[in-house]
């Protein structure tokens, strides 16, 4: 029977113990998705290069297998000040601590160690897909007139794939997202400037690799991370800020952005760039400037900070 690649199902939960199922939930711990994608058999290959005396391909062996889960998550609130936005799950996966402080608001900040990992369930039309010991990377992308969204890619160890049901999920959690637009946009500042902001995007570059060695535990761990980001912004004459300048001479300074307005679904990101290099662009006959972005720590895991208040 054919399967539909519209009908899935994505469930995701902390593991208590690394590489432990922790048997999540569809009631509770339902992920509503984007563009959804499973690798069911990710690997690397052990090839037998011998030399016999006619031509053609020897054997090779599948060794190092793992499975791959990638989807967008819209970027929205968590509802009420003082929870935590049901994504957070999967920032925690991607090496982000959460802080949630009652009444207030959850802030999520990247960490280089202690990283936690999640059991992630894939159900495609009621196959089963199951990946232990998950971690990944996370890179945000915010367009003008769209929802802003975040797109996850999950590598975990094998856990099998069967038949089985699809969950039924809960997804009242998630928030309905607001455009990032004019009247969405409660401030944004870059270097201590307010400029008129086509898009921006974040990208952790999480470095995710499967670990698998005689006498080891098989794992995925997250061994590094370069950071960076893009922002297209309408150009500003010098006297207003020289972009140029402050790209030459690798300056330092802040990144601020409040999504939202209403209490509940409200996003701010704020982060240390730098600013590597400047082009133009063109927008409806306005001249656009595009600036790459390097994120970058001061006193370390401090490069970003994404709070939902």
């Amino acid at each position: 029977m054919a399967l539909n690649s519209k009908r899935v199902a994505i469930i995701a939960k902390v593991e208590t113990k690394e590489g432990v199922d922790a048997v999540p939930t569809g009631a509770a711990n339902a992920i509503l998705v984007a563009s959804p994608k499973v690798t069911p058999l990710e690997s690397d290959k052990a090839e037998r290069n011998v030399v016999r005396p006619y031509f053609g391909n020897a054997e090779s062996v599948v060794t190092g297998v793992r499975m791959k889960a990638e989807f967008e998550v819209e970027l929205a609130g968590a509802g009420a000040p003082g929870s935590a936005p049901a994504w957070g799950v999967l920032l925690r996966g991607c090496g982000f601590a959460e802080t949630v402080t009652k009444d207030a608001s959850a802030s999520y900040a990247p960490i280089s160690a202690g990283h936690e990992s999640l059991t992630l369930y894939y159900n495609l039309d009621g196959v089963q897909h199951k990946l232990l010991g998950a971690r990944g990377t996370v890179s945000l992308d915010l367009q003008n007139k769209a929802f802003p969204k975040m797109k996850f890619v999950f590598t975990g160890v094998h856990g099998g794939i069967v038949d089985a049901p699809a969950p039924a999920l809960k997804l009242t959690p998630f928030q309905t997202p607001m455009p990032f637009d004019a009247a969405n946009v409660a401030s944004f500042s870059l270097f201590g400037f307010s400029p008129a902001v086509q898009s921006l995007s974040l990208d952790m570059a999480n470095e995710v690799k499967h670990r698998g060695l005689p006498g080891g535990v098989e794992s995925v761990l997250i061994t590094g991370r370069k950071p960076s980001g893009s922002v297209q912004i309408e150009s500003t004459r010098i006297a207003e800020k020289d972009w140029f300048a402050l790209a030459r001479t690798a300056e330092r300074g802040a990144l601020a952005l409040v999504h939202g307005k209403t209490a509940g679904n409200i996003i701010q990101i704020d982060a240390t760039v730098s600013i590597g290099s400047a082009d133009y662009g063109d927008s409806d006959n306005i001249s656009m400037t595009t600036l790459p972005l390097a994120l970058l720590p001061t006193n370390g895991d401090d490069e970003i900070k994404i709070t939902v208040r």
